[in-house]
C-alpha cells in the first residue's frame, strides 16, 4: 500500500560519459492529485508515474513524451506496491472519437474546478489496449487494467469525475474499459464522413500516414470485418484507408450501444458541437452526471476556450475552422466525393450507419 506514504526513489541519469551521473530524488505520494499515472511497463510489472499541477495539465495537450513539459523523468513502482481500491467506485467516464472532430476541444472545456477532471490521451490507456491485445493471460490483463483506472480515476478535487480522452487508437479497449467499470459512461464524437476525409487530406502524407496507422492499430485491436481481404485492402488508396478507419470506428459504437445501452453511450458529432455548444455541454453534463446546469453550460460555450485552436493556443474559432474545411475541399474536392460515396456504399453493404445512432442531441 503506497497511497498513503510517500516513495523516495532515486533515479539516475547517464549525461555525459558512462563514468559521469546526476542523481535525482522524487518524492511521491498518491494521496497528490497531480501525480498523474503515465505508462505501464508489462514486462517489469511496473507504473510510471510522472507530477503534473493542474495549470500544466491544461496547457498540454496530449499527455504523450513528446508534448510533456520540462524534465518529466518519471518515478517506476512496482504494481505489487500500488493498491488503491479506494478509487474502485470513483466517477471515469471517457470520450471516444473518430479523430479530427473537436475532441480536445471538448475535453478541455470538460475540465472545470469543482465538476471534473480533464485526461487528454493519457499514454498508459495506448499500454493497456496492446498490452491486453498481447497478454496470453486474459484475467491477469483484467486485473492491470482495474488496477491502472483506479489510478486515473482520482480527481484533482474531492467530489470531481474524471473524464478520459482516450487517443482515438484505443477504441478497440472501448468494451472493456465500460465491462470493468459499470458506472462510466461514454461519449463518442466523430466528424462527419466528408469533414474526416477532408482533414486526412488537407494534412498531406502525414495525415495520410495517420489514417493508415488508425486502420491497422483498430484492426489489431478490434477486428473489425470490413469485408476485404489483404490483397484487396493493398489495391486501395490512402483515403479509402483512412474512410475504412472511420467507419470501423462507427461499427465499433454501434456495438458498444448495443452492449451497454443508450444509458450509458450517446454519440455527437463535431458540427452540431461547435454550433450548438451550450446545449451539447448541458446534455453531456447530464449523461456524465455533472455538476452542471445550463447556465454553467452556456459560460463554458461562452469562454475562451472555445475561441483559441485546442491544440496549438492561437485564435480559433467555427469561421476559421470553415475556412480551413474550403481549403481542403478546393485542393482535394474531387477524391474526398468519390472516396466519401465508396465508404458510403460500403457502410450499406455491412448495414453500419453512416450517422451514428443514439445522439445525445435527440
Amino acid at each position: 500500500m503506497i497511497a498513503n506514504r510517500p516513495l523516495n526513489v532515486d533515479t539516475r541519469l547517464n549525461i555525459a560519459e558512462p563514468s559521469l551521473f546526476m542523481v535525482k530524488t522524487f518524492s511521491l505520494s498518491l494521496d497528490d492529485p497531480a501525480v498523474l499515472v503515465h505508462r505501464y511497463d508489462e514486462s517489469a510489472d511496473a507504473f510510471h508515474f510522472i507530477r503534473l499541477d493542474r495549470d500544466t495539465r491544461r496547457k498540454t495537450t496530449f499527455l504523450s513524451e513528446e508534448n510533456l513539459p520540462g524534465d518529466q523523468t518519471p518515478v517506476v513502482v512496482a504494481r505489487k506496491d500500488v493498491t488503491l481500491k479506494q478509487y474502485a467506485g470513483s466517477p471515469l467516464h471517457y470520450i471516444f472519437h473518430s479523430g479530427f472532430c473537436c475532441s480536445t476541444l471538448l475535453a478541455r472545456a470538460l475540465d472545470q474546478t469543482d465538476m471534473s477532471t480533464g485526461l487528454s490521451e493519457p499514454m498508459v490507456l495506448r499500454d493497456m489496449s496492446g498490452y491486453r491485445q498481447r497478454s496470453l493471460d486474459k484475467d491477469r490483463a483484467i486485473a492491470v487494467l482495474e488496477q491502472t483506472l483506479n489510478l486515473l480515476a482520482r480527481p484533482f478535487e474531492a467530489g470531481e469525475a474524471v473524464i478520459a480522452k482516450p487517443s482515438c487508437t484505443v477504441n478497440g479497449l472501448a468494451d472493456t474499459l465500460l465491462a470493468v467499470r459499470n458506472n462510466s459512461r461514454a461519449l463518442f464524437l466523430y466528424a462527419p464522413l466528408r469533414l474526416f476525409l477532408n482533414s486526412i487530406a488537407r494534412k498531406g502524407i502525414t495525415g495520410r500516414l495517420w489514417g493508415r496507422e488508425l486502420f491497422i492499430t483498430t484492426q489489431k485491436t478490434a477486428h473489425v470485418d470490413l469485408g476485404f481481404d489483404d490483397e484487396q485492402l493493398f489495391g486501395q488508396t490512402d483515403l479509402q484507408i483512412a474512410g475504412l478507419a472511420w467507419l470501423a470506428q462507427n461499427r465499433i459504437y454501434e456495438d458498444l450501444l448495443t452492449e451497454h445501452g443508450g444509458d450509458r453511450i450517446a454519440s455527437l458529432d463535431s458540427e452540431t458541437f461547435l454550433a450548438r455548444g451550450a446545449e451539447s455541454l448541458a446534455r453531456i453534463g447530464r449523461l456524465f452526471a455533472l455538476d452542471m446546469d445550463e447556465a454553467r453550460a452556456q459560460a463554458i460555450a461562452d469562454s475562451a476556450v472555445f475561441r483559441r485552436h485546442s491544440k496549438f493556443g492561437d485564435d480559433f474559432d467555427a469561421s476559421k475552422r470553415r475556412e480551413e474545411q474550403a481549403a481542403g475541399e478546393s485542393a482535394h474536392a474531387d477524391e474526398i466525393e468519390k472516396v466519401a460515396v465508396w465508404v458510403e456504399t460500403v457502410a450499406e453493404g455491412l448495414n453500419i450507419p453512416i450517422r451514428p445512432s443514439g445522439s445525445i442531441m435527440g
